[in-house]
């Protein structure tokens, strides 16, 4: 939307940075939606909002410091790992005030991380895109078993072997079904929490305030969000997954990333590739399931990983297909 780009272009140069990579979480690169984001977490939580905020500002500064690429960073690409990087921790390890430092180091180290890795993707045409806060939170949550003064919280999974799931708590039927008030419901908070779930937001007003945000950048960018969402509650469904787990939106996060990513950022915006997103989306759920199987002996979650996975996938693919091309 063209006010939204003014009022982009109109704010200080240190505060579009800052907000352009809250933004880029959703690969939304205008201040305004960065805003609305910035907000939204801070209504699900002062404390991810501030973690948020600690964590975009930190690999932010660190780019600049670094002498990493202006229109890079004025782009907002050095700030959206660092955004995830901090709520992340604090939802998964133990709330203390050394944990603040530990996000800090995160942050930094984040940056770094999509610094090497641009480097190495470039010539494939490839984004780093999340790995580097994936790859980030994955050793600084193993790294405090070794660390007295830090522990990890309730959250995060303990090491263990996978079991096979006995039943989904509920049957398919519950889920599509005649719509009544019940299923209605569960479809809303399950739809509103698979957006909310890419920043770690446990709150239906979050995810709806998310696709607001996205929806001021781009009209396509938040279809393709919301077609996400629902690849990530109804395949789970038909495919028997825990009801728990897909009403929290956890089954839904990374389809709507591959989802956003393929059908509207990476690829030339089309019919075709729409189609090529949604054959994405469904498989990004299959890949998370995999996924989170083989990190449960180590007690990782699997964070957007299936999203990173599935999007180069899809992206290397599509460099010798014929029928699909690069914007």
């Amino acid at each position: 939307m063209q006010w939204a780009v003014k009022l982009d272009m109109a704010l200080p140069r240190p505060i579009r940075v800052i907000f352009r990579g809250v933004g880029q979480v959703f690969f939304c690169g205008n201040a305004v939606t960065g805003l609305v984001f910035l907000v939204a977490l801070y209504i699900g939580g002062i404390t991810a909002g501030l973690a948020a905020t600690v964590g975009v500002v930190t690999s932010t500064i660190t780019a600049y410091l670094l002498g990493f690429s202006e229109d890079d960073i004025d782009a907002g690409l050095y700030g959206f790992n660092g955004t995830l990087v901090g709520p992340c921790l604090f939802l998964f390890l133990e709330n203390t005030p050394l944990l603040w430092v530990y996000v800090v180091f995160a942050a930094i180290l984040s940056s770094v991380v999509l610094a090497a890795l641009i480097r190495i993707l470039t010539p494939y045409k490839i984004p780093a895109s999340t790995s580097p806060f994936v790859l980030t939170c994955w050793m600084f949550m193993v790294a405090v078993y070794s660390f007295d003064n830090l522990s990890h919280g309730p959250v995060l999974p303990p090491p263990g072997i996978p079991e096979t799931l006995v039943s989904a708590d509920l049957p398919v039927a519950a889920w599509v079904s005649a719509m009544t008030d019940e299923t209605a419901e569960l479809w809303y908070v399950a739809l509103t929490k698979g957006i909310a779930e890419v920043m770690f937001a446990d709150n239906v007003l979050v995810g709806i305030l998310f696709l607001i945000g996205i929806a001021i950048t781009s009209l396509r960018g938040a279809f393709m969000a919301l077609c996400g969402t629902f690849v990530g509650v109804l395949v789970p469904v038909l495919l028997g997954a825990s009801q728990n787990l897909i009403e929290m939106g956890l089954y839904a996060f990374n389809p709507v990333l591959t989802m956003m990513a393929i059908g509207w950022v990476f690829l030339k915006p089309s019919v075709g590739t729409a189609f090529l997103a949604l054959i994405a989306g469904i498989l990004t759920v299959v890949c998370q399931a995999g996924l989170a199987n083989f990190l449960t002996p180590i007690g990782l979650p699997t964070l957007t990983f299936p999203f990173v996975l599935t999007m180069w996938m899809f992206l290397f693919a599509a460099s010798v297909s014929k029928h699909w091309s690069s914007e």
